[in-house]
């Protein structure tokens, strides 16, 4: 188990209590704290608990730096990520053991989950998932292509050392998207395991990195990255239905992310995006299918009326 922490808040007690009380007691958790302001050292500090190793650093050193550490500094087979905002099923640990030990092909894991508001209401349930339990390397490119990270996070995630140790650390380079980077070379070399079953509750609210505005320019940069890199392993067949797949979906809300920057006056931006979505791919071809996009989702809009 490795969790970062920084300025965790009213959530971070809530969700290190979810990991003390897990029903699956034989684990070590690792917890970085990266120069908080809020109190969270000091609570930090009073857990009386031999399975946790405590850290922090002397300057704020950001998520994948952390990560990276707790990951060398940890002695398991299996790697946990946990986060400071959400919340673990008693379950949840017991349940990813077991599965790499039926599977121990699987190079990362991930699991379904419910969404929880800032008060910690459920709102929105786990629905069913066709994935496969066992996600081969061409599915999980085919779903990355459509949805992106497979996971959609961090918190309910586990990768196995061996994986780590077949293709590095995360690339700490990057601002937003290393985990998504992370899982497209892991599963280049091992297939992907998903537990259907809930085993966290992953809160939803206004302050999440994922939602900073000003930080779009590099989820657009840093997965357009990826995806070259994605586009480099898989077969011609795949690599053309992956480019039909980003064009209707992931390059049109980044095309989007232009066009707004665009009106709102920021034109070195708008720029900025215009040129990392030139050099990925044909903008004329991503305009015409942007222009048939709007005009096939306002007759939907009438039609509907």
């Amino acid at each position: 188990m490795i969790l970062p922490v920084y300025n965790g808040g009213k959530y971070l007690k809530l969700s290190v209590e979810s990991v003390l009380k897990q029903d699956f007691h034989q684990f070590e958790f690792l917890i970085t704290d990266d120069c908080s302001t809020d109190g969270s050292w000091e609570y930090l500090q009073t857990l009386d608990d031999e399975r946790i190793k405590l850290f922090r650093n002397k300057n704020n050193k950001g998520l994948f730096f952390n990560l990276n550490q707790m990951v060398r500094d940890s002695s398991s087979t299996l790697i946990k990520l946990w986060a400071q905002d959400d919340i673990m099923y008693p379950f949840c640990l017991g349940s990813f053991v077991h599965f790499h030990r039926d599977h121990p092909e699987v190079g990362f894991s991930y699991s379904a989950r419910d969404i929880i508001d800032e008060d910690g209401r459920v709102v929105k349930p786990f629905t069913y998932d066709k994935t496969p339990t066992i996600v081969s390397t061409e599915k999980h490119a085919e779903i990355s292509f459509e949805y992106g990270s497979i996971a959609g996070n961090i918190a309910n995630v586990c990768i196995t050392r061996d994986a780590l140790n077949k293709v590095g650390l995360y690339n700490e380079m990057m601002k937003i998207s290393a985990d998504f980077d992370m899982q497209v070379r892991i599963a280049r070399y091992f297939p992907v395991g998903f537990l259907r079953k809930p085993l966290i509750q992953l809160r939803d609210h206004d302050k999440q990195l994922s939602r900073n505005a000003a930080l779009y320019i590099y989820h657009v940069k840093e997965d357009l990255e990826i995806y070259k890199y994605l586009m480099g392993y898989v077969n011609p067949s795949l690599q053309k239905k992956g480019q039909r797949l980003l064009r209707k979906q992931k390059l049109m809300f980044h095309y989007t992310l232009m066009l707004q920057a665009l009106f709102r006056g920021q034109t070195k931006l708008a720029k900025e995006y215009y040129e990392l979505l030139s050099a990925f791919d044909s903008f004329p071809l991503l305009s015409l299918h942007f222009i048939k996009s709007r005009l096939k989702r306002l007759m939907n809009s009438h039609g509907n009326n």
